[in-house]
C-alpha cells in the first residue's frame, strides 16, 4: 500500500478569514484531519464531507489525547495511504509542537509538508489595534510560552530580563500564569506602570480586551472575568490601541445588564451564552433545587424498578437525584438494564446518556403536554410506567396518561424552594434600574419572582425590564400573576431563551 501524506497545516487566530488558501485546499484534500481546541470549528467545514474528523484538543491541564497518542495516529493513518491534516491553531511551528510531529514523521519515513499559519502573536495584537512594533516606541519583538513544559524540570525563561524600553513581549498560552509572571516581571519596581492588554478570543466575534499596567492588571483580568486562552501583551504599544482598535464587534446584547435566576447549580450555561454575546450578568438565583428525604416508599420502588417497563423524567435535577439515589442505596444500573426511558428534553436525556442509560424517547417539544403525547402514542396499555418529578409539580403529565388508560407509579425525589433571601438584592437592582432584562426559566422562577415584588402593581414594579420566559408554561404562569411577558422562546431550552432575547433586542434596534 501506497504511504500517505501529512500536512501540518496552521489554521489561523480564529477569524475565518485570516486561514490561508494552502491551508483550505489542504482540508480539501483531507481523508482524515486532527484538530485543536483553538481551531475555529468553521474552518473545519473547508474539509470534505467524507473526511474523519479526530479532535485532539488540549484545555488547561486537559488534554483529550496525549500528544504520543496524536503522533501515533498520524503515522497509523498515513500508513494507511491517507491524507491527513494536523490542524493547529496560528502557526503549527510556533509553539505549537509541529516541530516535534514533524520529527516523528521524518523519522518513520512518513511524508509531509508544513503549511505556515497566520501567527496569534502578532495578529490578535492587530485586532485589538495594537501593533507589536512600531518605529520609535519598539524595534524589538520578544515571543515567549508563558507555559514551559515540565520535562526541562526547571523555568528557563528569565522573565525581567526580557523587558525593555524599547521592546514588546507578547505572552502566548500565559493566562493562567498571569500573576506569576507579572510578579517575576516587576521585581524592577520601575516597570509597575508598563502598559499591559490581556486579548481573550482575540480575531473572533466574542473578542474580549482588558488593558491595565502591571501594577494591576492581575486585579483587572479577575474583575473582568476573563479565562484562558488569552495572549498577553507588555510594553508602550499597547497605549496606542486608544487610538487604533478598528476591530468594533457590535454583539446583540452589548451592555445589556440582565439578571439570571436559575438555580446556582444550573446557572453556568446560560450565563455564558447571554456573556458571549455581549451581556452584563448578575446571578441571583430565585430557586434552589432540594432533595427529599429517601422515604420507605422511595425506597421500596427503587429496590422493585425491574417491575417497571418504562421510567419518565420530567427534568434533569430528576435524573442527578435518581442516580444519586441509586448509589446511596447501593442499587447497580445492571438492574435497570431492561428497562425503557423516556426524557421531557434534550439535556435530561444527555444526563441519562452521560451514566450509559439509552434514552427511547424525546418529545418534539419539552413541555409535559408534548412528552405526554407521545408517551401514549408509543407505550403499550399493559405498561407500567414509572414517572420520577418534583413534589407539587404540575400533574398534567400524570393525568393524562392515567386518562389515556396507562399505569402509572409516581415518586418525587426533590423540590423546588423559593430563595427568600435574594429577594431584597432583586428588589434594590429594580429600585436602582440596575436591571435590562430577567431571565426566568422555569414557573417556580415567575411565583418566586412574582413573591419578591406581590402580585398588586407588578406590572409598575417591573417597567421598562424585559421579562423574558421559557416557553408557553412559564408565560402562562406569568401573565396570570399579572407579569408582562416580553420574550417567550419557541424553543424550550436555555439557548432557545438566549436567541430569543437576541432576536428581540435585534428588532428594537430596527
Amino acid at each position: 500500500m501506497k504511504t500517505g501524506m501529512v500536512y501540518l497545516v496552521g489554521a489561523g487566530p480564529g477569524d475565518i478569514g485570516l486561514v490561508t488558501l494552502k491551508a483550505a485546499q489542504c482540508l480539501l484534500a483531507a481523508d482524515v484531519v486532527v484538530y485543536d481546541q483553538l481551531v475555529n470549528p468553521e474552518i473545519l467545514g473547508f474539509a470534505g464531507k467524507e473526511a474523519e474528523m479526530i479532535f485532539a484538543g488540549k484545555f488547561s491541564g486537559n488534554h483529550i489525547l496525549q500528544q504520543k497518542e496524536i503522533n501515533r495516529r498520524l503515522l497509523l493513518k498515513a500508513r494507511q495511504g491517507k491524507t491527513v491534516v494536523r490542524l493547529k491553531g496560528g502557526d503549527p511551528l510556533l509553539f505549537g509542537r509541529g516541530a516535534e510531529e514533524a520529527l516523528e514523521l521524518a523519522q518513520a519515513g512518513i511524508p509531509f509538508e508544513i503549511v505556515p499559519g497566520v501567527s496569534s502573536s502578532y495578529s490578535v495584537p492587530a485586532y485589538a489595534g495594537i501593533p507589536v512594533t512600531c518605529r520609535n516606541i519598539s524595534s524589538r519583538l520578544n515571543i515567549v510560552t508563558g507555559h514551559e513544559t515540565p520535562d526541562k524540570g526547571k523555568e528557563t525563561i528569565v522573565w525581567d530580563k526580557l523587558l525593555d524600553k524599547n521592546s514588546t513581549l507578547v505572552i502566548l498560552m500565559g493566562m493562567a500564569n498571569l500573576e506569576k509572571i507579572v510578579t517575576q516581571i516587576i521585581k524592577d519596581k520601575t516597570r509597575l506602570s508598563t502598559p499591559v492588554a490581556v486579548i481573550s478570543n482575540g480575531t473572533r466575534k466574542d473578542q474580549r480586551v482588558v488593558t491595565g499596567r502591571l501594577s494591576n492588571i492581575v486585579a483587572r483580568v479577575k474583575l473582568d472575568g476573563i479565562k484562558p486562552p488569552g495572549i498577553i501583551v507588555i510594553g508602550d504599544v499597547v497605549n496606542l490601541r486608544k487610538k487604533l482598535d478598528w476591530f468594533k464587534v457590535e454583539l446583540p446584547l452589548q451592555g445589556k445588564r440582565i439578571l439570571v435566576t436559575r438555580p446556582e447549580h444550573q446557572a453556568a450555561e446560560i450565563i455564558g451564552l447571554l456573556k458571549q454575546q455581549g451581556a452584563e450578568v448578575t446571578a441571583v438565583p430565585l430557586i434552589k433545587i432540594v432533595p427529599v428525604s429517601d422515604s420507605a416508599e422511595i425506597k421500596a420502588t427503587l429496590k422493585s424498578l425491574n417491575v417497571y417497563d418504562w421510567i419518565v423524567f420530567t427534568s434533569v435535577n430528576g435524573v442527578e437525584l435518581f442516580l444519586s439515589t441509586l448509589r446511596r442505596n447501593k442499587i447497580k444500573l445492571s438492574t435497570i438494564n431492561d428497562l425503557k426511558f423516556a426524557a421531557i428534553g434534550r439535556k435530561t436525556a444527555d444526563g441519562l446518556e452521560k451514566a450509559g442509560i439509552p434514552v427511547a424517547l424525546i418529545p418534539k417539544d419539552f413541555v409535559q403536554e408534548s412528552l405526554a403525547d407521545e408517551l401514549i402514542k408509543t407505550v403499550p396499555r399493559d405498561s407500567l410506567l414509572l414517572l420520577v418529578n418534583a413534589e407539587g409539580s404540575r400533574p398534567v403529565l400524570e393525568q393524562q396518561l392515567v386518562s389515556a388508560g396507562l399505569n402509572l407509579d409516581t415518586i418525587g425525589l426533590y423540590k423546588a424552594v423559593p430563595v427568600i433571601e435574594n429577594h431584597s438584592r432583586i428588589k434594590t437592582m429594580f429600585a436602582k434600574k440596575e436591571i435590562d432584562a430577567v431571565m426566568l426559566t422555569s414557573s417556580s422562577c415567575v411565583d418566586s419572582f412574582v413573591d419578591v415584588f406581590g402580585r398588586k402593581g407588578l406590572e409598575e414594579k417591573t417597567k421598562g425590564v424585559t421579562i423574558a420566559l421559557i416557553g408557553p408554561i412559564s408565560a402562562a404562569t406569568a401573565r396570570k400573576a399579572g407579569l408582562p411577558v416580553t420574550v417567550e422562546s419557541r424553543e424550550f431550552t436555555v439557548e432557545g431563551l438566549a436567541n430569543a432575547l437576541i432576536e428581540y433586542y435585534k428588532e428594537a434596534k430596527k
